[in-house]
């Protein structure tokens, strides 16, 4: 019944991420359109950073798609939905536009592999492309030009990852072994303490690798109209790609703890201990196949607004060809005390100059570079009772900036973001039985109105729901 569940909901999904239009972003026109958040609604209030970001000790426990390594910690059964709006004001030198998207974006659930670490499969958009422009310009000799550019469709992701703790018993051989003992005994106490954070850094040590699945259809076109002449006839281009391919993307995850400091003296054990973490993804360059279809053709408008094409220029179906995705990478820190207080900083790189559009590079795109940072504070999570409830709520806050991948009349179109969100628990809140509500808002800036630009000032809401639940349990009758 749960599995047939699931796959509902996944049907579901897939129809949502097919029919939505995700984006009125006029930058949607580049590339393979407007990425999207890779993270769920948790670490998107948290600036968005995702690459150190380990599980608790105790529920609730995450899905870190981004960094499949984060799976490993996964001990319960978790289910992860979620949508997001996206209030947009479009401004340039002569004016505004706003904008209203609303969909649903992501679907996932994960699992644990027994003792030695977790896994994961979902769905969600890669990219999404939405844009409606026009202009008009004003030539000698020919008169008024009409451009209209129109985009829609997008790239949509499933995959499947998994994280491993291969060598999870390290640290507490250490402790019991005759070479611990004898490093006490004798009070070699900073060897001791120096075996003791690498053996618990190679213990917590996690790796994990994602298959991704990327599929989806782009649909463009570019219109010239010549409305106050006969002479000339217009024109139209027509051109849709088809993605469908396998993309790769790894990382890894480790940390060590502080659970005593030295005061006046005398060692004095921390009631919050202090985790010091570190993490690093790589999303591969990869070619992934594509077919483009291009039509155009010129026409004119009879005197019923009605279109009559006149003769086809060029008509080219299912060309097969190549979009390389450029290198991802970037390292990440966390620093957590106690089931309280996380604090997480990440810094990215992405080579898109390498970008190729079925192997013609393109010149509008550049390196870009991401920093984030994100704070999630909870009081205390084992405060249960109604009169405890806003101890138990999860409080996040975030920071991002990105130089941003496009670069446009030489400028460059950044991107940044605060954010803020609540994790907000329900049900009955036994430790295998959790449900959290997680809600979060970006509020942000890209693009510029300088040049003869396009600056977007956008909230983003993302709404998710988290469900962690004992699974696959074997039950036994006398």
């Amino acid at each position: 019944m749960k599995s047939t569940s699931l796959t509902l909901a996944f049907l579901c999904l897939s129809m949502f991420c097919k029919s939505q239009i995700l984006t009125s972003s006029p930058y949607s026109r580049y590339g393979l359109g407007e990425l999207n958040l890779q993270t769920f609604a948790a670490p998107a209030a948290m600036g968005g950073s995702f690459i150190a970001y380990h599980q608790d000790t105790i529920a609730p426990f995450f899905i870190n798609v981004a960094n499949p390594a984060g799976l490993a910690g996964i001990k319960l059964t978790t289910f992860e939905l979620g949508g997001q709006a996206q209030f947009t004001k479009i401004i340039n030198s002569q004016g505004s536009a706003v904008k209203k998207n609303t969909n649903f974006s992501y679907g996932s659930v994960g699992f644990p592999l027994k003792r030695i670490g977790g896994a994961a499969f979902g769905i969600m958009p890669y990219s999404t492309v939405g844009y409606k422009i026009t202009s008009t310009q004003e030539y000698e000799g020919i008169g008024t030009m009409n451009y209209i550019f129109d985009g829609d469709g997008g790239i949509n992701k499933a995959f499947v990852g998994a994280g491993i703790k291969p060598f999870r018993k390290q640290a507490s051989k250490f402790y019991n072994s005759a070479e611990a003992d004898t490093l006490i005994k004798y009070q070699k106490t900073a060897i001791y303490k120096r075996k003791k954070i690498g053996k618990q850094l190679l213990s917590e040590l996690s790796i994990g690798g994602t298959a991704n699945y990327l599929f989806g259809t782009i649909n463009q076109t570019t219109n010239i109209i010549y409305p106050g002449t006969v002479t000339y006839f217009n024109s139209k281009r027509q051109r849709s790609i088809q993605v469908s391919d396998f993309t790769f993307n790894a990382g890894l995850q480790t940390h060590f703890t502080i659970d005593s400091v030295k005061s006046k003296g005398q060692h004095r054990i921390l009631k919050q201990k202090i985790k010091i973490g570190v993490g690093f993804f790589i999303n591969t360059p990869t070619g992934i196949s594509a077919k483009q279809s291009n039509i155009i053709y010129n026409y004119a408008i009879d005197g019923f607004g009605i279109e009559r094409p006149k003769d086809t220029i060029l008509n080219s179906q299912n060309v097969a060809g190549l979009i390389k995705l450029p290198l991802e990478m970037g390292i990440g820190f966390s620093i957590k005390k106690g089931e309280k207080i996380t604090l997480l900083m990440d810094a990215a790189t992405t080579a898109w100059s390498g970008f190729k559009y079925f192997d013609a590079p393109s010149t509008n795109f550049k390196n870009s570079y991401r920093l984030s940072a994100g704070l999630n504070y909870v009081p205390n999570k084992l405060a249960y009772g109604s009169s405890n409830y806003t101890k138990r709520i999860q409080y996040r806050l975030g920071f991002s900036y990105t130089d941003g991948y496009l670069d446009l009349k030489n400028t460059a179109i950044s991107n940044y973001f605060i954010s803020a969100g609540l994790g907000l628990p329900v049900g009955i809140g036994r430790f295998d039985d959790i449900a959290i509500i997680n809600l979060s808002a970006q509020f942000g800036k890209m693009g510029s109105i300088s040049n003869n630009l396009l600056q977007e000032d956008y909230v983003r809401v993302v709404l998710g729901f988290t469900f962690n639940k004992r699974w696959f349990i074997k039950f036994k009758y006398d």
